[in-house]
């Protein structure tokens, strides 16, 4: 017999087992509630049907309630609308008047969340105005009053649901974590470059023409205001004279060697102040209208150098005809010399920042059945909760819709709560 086995299929047996330990050992109590095609006719084991058995359904692809020869069809009806109760009744059969059952349904969701739902008539059924929102996952208790007679029925449906032992979670590394308010900010990235601010350049030039007699500072020299540049002979009188730096700065350029003859106020020199420089970034067309005066950019040098922060001090008058883009500005310090010019740049403009209720880490999100979720903790229950979000920044995402600050959320190792619901074969029929 060949013991032999690819490497790879190692690999991928030694990955899954991780896995597949923590689905083994975590001790679930999986359980799942059918749905019909956007009827959502959820799991009603009333009256000691045993959970097995799927509920039947009626004429609405609603579930069926019995009791005695009264019947109730309770559908969960969202085409084109959010998800809302609807309900039909008969007696022995035969058709009832909305206007002839009094219907009320309480939901307790994980976590001890109530929603109370009151039906009125409507064409042929009853429904109730209030959203049931997702998860679809619950416990109902329902009362009917026909005349005199009460109907009540109390059942479990849950759905994208788990249950996992406190120790099992702990050994799968799954942690939670309240749900609750974040600054997120609003921000263009875009690219640039490091210039010489020109606002502290000068030129050391001849107040006479004549000949260079000594040129004495090189390409890089640092010069203080006053010091002595160079020496030129003048043409008329034959008196030598100095040249002076008019800043204190660096040699940036040089246009002058010894024995050269220059003409009144040639520039021999040219001087920058490094101690601040300019920051050209380049605004893509699409954002010309977003970005501000007063705006911070952060700055970031390729070699990956510790950033730098200022803010937008000036944007140009047009923008460029071949790029399409916009010059925004920062004069940025530089009193260590380490922004350069030449070096390119790149900036993250802060555009706004908002201060939101309720944030959840992008890392704790999940795909599951089409929906964007994270999962609540809510003892040793995980659900499933499909969340509606909104701006994203700083690893942190706005949670619009589906989740309240305070309640706790896997905020690691998400992915083995998914992975165990997937097992169970909890379904989410749309």
């Amino acid at each position: 017999m060949n013991w032999k086995l690819p490497l790879s299929l190692l690999t991928v047996v030694a990955l899954g087992g991780a896995a597949a330990y923590f689905i083994v050992e975590s001790g679930h109590d999986h359980s799942a509630a059918g749905h019909d095609d956007h009827g959502h006719a959820h799991g009603a084991h009333g009256h000691g049907a045993p959970a097995e058995t799927e509920a039947a359904k009626g004429p609405h692809n609603g579930r069926l309630l019995h009791h005695g020869k009264f019947t109730l069809e309770l559908a969960i009806v969202e085409r084109g609308i959010p998800p809302e109760f609807r309900a039909w009744f008969t007696l022995d059969g035969k058709p009832l008047p909305p206007s002839a059952v009094q219907l009320t349904v309480q939901l307790i969701r994980p976590g001890g969340v109530i929603d109370d739902h009151r039906f009125a008539p409507e064409a042929d059924y009853v429904r109730s105005p209030a959203e049931v929102y997702e998860p679809h996952s619950f416990s109902y208790k329902i009362i009917a009053r026909h005349g005199d007679t009460l109907h009540r029925w109390a059942f479990d449906a849950p759905e994208m649901q788990t249950t996992v032992a406190a120790a099992a979670a702990t050994r799968g590394g799954v942690l939670a974590e309240p749900a609750g308010p974040a600054t997120i900010t609003e921000a263009v990235s875009v690219y640039g470059q490091v210039k010489l601010n020109a606002d502290r350049l000068a030129r050391a030039v001849p107040r006479f023409a004549g000949l260079v007699r000594e040129a004495r500072k090189s390409l890089g020299d640092t010069v203080t205001a006053g010091d002595v540049v160079a020496l030129v002979e003048t043409n008329q009188t034959l008196a030598t004279i100095e040249v002076k730096a008019p800043i204190s700065g660096v040699i940036v350029e040089r246009e002058v060697h010894a024995g050269q003859t220059v003409a009144e106020g040639a520039t021999l020199y040219t001087i920058a102040d490094l101690s601040t420089v300019w920051v050209d970034l380049h605004i893509p067309r699409g954002d010309h209208a977003r970005v501000k005066v007063g705006q911070t950019a952060a700055l970031l040098l390729y070699d990956g150098a510790p950033a730098a922060t200022g803010p937008i001090a000036w944007l140009a008058p047009t923008s460029s005809s071949e790029a399409q883009t916009l010059v925004a500005r920062v004069v940025l310090p530089n009193p260590d010399a380490r922004w350069r010019p030449g070096l390119f740049v790149k900036a993250d403009i802060t555009l706004a920042t908002h201060a939101v209720p309720v944030a959840v880490k992008e890392s704790a999100l999940q795909t599951l059945f089409d929906f964007t979720v994270v999962f609540t903790q809510h003892g040793e229950v995980y659900q499933a909760r499909p969340l509606e979000l909104g701006r994203r920044s700083g690893g942190y995402v706005e949670v619009l819709k589906g989740l309240a600050a305070g309640e706790r959320y896997v905020t690691e190792n998400s992915f083995l709560i998914k992975a165990d619901i997937g097992k169970s074969g909890a379904s989410h029929d749309h």
